[in-house]
């Protein structure tokens, strides 16, 4: 009977101390759980403010374990003034713009004075108000006529003396292409990214039916012909430098300090290109 009772007191007491490790293992998985909900929750914080929020905005991060209030010392700012800068008025947002005046003059059946029927004279003429007003992009054919002259007194003596008129240099020749049709192609592709198909169906609604391969080429041909020579000019000069510096600048945003700012130096000296031979670009 006592050796019974020993084992049930030994089993009570393997089962208390099991329950007491796994009551152990439960609060040291809840402390990791709390850890980790903290953790996620300033994680959240932190996105909200970069996506929401401004930059210079501090997030408020929730305390995961109640701490004591830190005592606040009030600190007195004074105030300031800041000048605001004025509005810009219309005339100074649209001084480079060409001025059109629209006069409106008084119908010829009320120009007469209503209490003596006198014809009534202008005296002055009174600002009204001011719109903007675009002209479309169109197209036209412009037809160059080159004037023949002929000499009477030869033609008589059977020896025709005919000599005709300066004309214009065609910009590509055998080609419809204008300097202002051509530059307009280039900044639609170059300046407002319009890809060539997207002026294709432009040309056919202003009613000039251009393909897009042939404004491409007109890019083409025009950059080979009328700007490659000034950017060999402009390489020669280069090549001509001693040094030259590229300014390779990290630009920093959020201001990390374990980024650095990097400049790259590239020293083209002439030595060194009679050495290589070659000219880096």
């Amino acid at each position: 009977m006592e050796d019974r009772t020993k084992l049930l007191i030994e089993l009570m007491q393997k089962t208390i101390e099991h329950k007491d490790e796994q009551i152990r293992e439960l609060r040291e998985t809840l402390k990791n759980l709390q850890t980790t909900v903290a953790s996620l929750n300033e994680t959240i914080e932190e996105f909200r403010r970069k996506f929401f929020g401004s930059s210079s905005e501090r997030s408020r991060r929730k305390n995961v374990e109640p701490e004591k209030e830190e005592e606040t010392e009030k600190v007195t700012v004074k105030s300031y003034q800041r000048d605001r800068k004025p509005k810009s008025t219309r005339e100074e947002l649209y001084k480079n713009l060409p001025v059109r005046e629209v006069r409106c003059p008084m119908p010829e059946g009320k120009r007469l004075c209503p209490d003596c029927d006198t014809p009534m004279e202008p005296i002055s003429r009174q600002y009204v108000r001011e719109e903007l007003s675009i002209i479309p992009a169109k197209v036209e054919r412009i037809r160059y006529l080159q004037e023949v002259l002929a000499c009477p007194v030869c033609r008589k003596e059977d020896e025709g003396t005919i000599v005709k008129a300066p004309a214009p240099t065609a910009l590509l020749a055998h080609s419809p292409a204008s300097p202002s049709m051509v530059a307009y192609v280039m900044y639609q592709k170059f300046m407002n990214s319009v890809p060539f198909y997207r002026q294709e169906m432009d040309w056919l609604q202003k009613g000039a039916p251009l393909a897009r391969e042939t404004t491409a080429n007109w890019c083409i041909k025009c950059a080979l012909t009328y700007f490659r020579p000034v950017y060999d000019l402009l390489h020669k000069y280069l090549l001509q430098r001693e040094i030259l510096h590229a300014d390779e600048t990290v630009c920093q945003v959020l201001h990390e300090k374990s980024r650095s700012i990097k400049v790259l130096y590239v020293d083209l000296s002439v030595r060194q290109r009679r050495a290589s031979g070659n000219h880096p670009v």
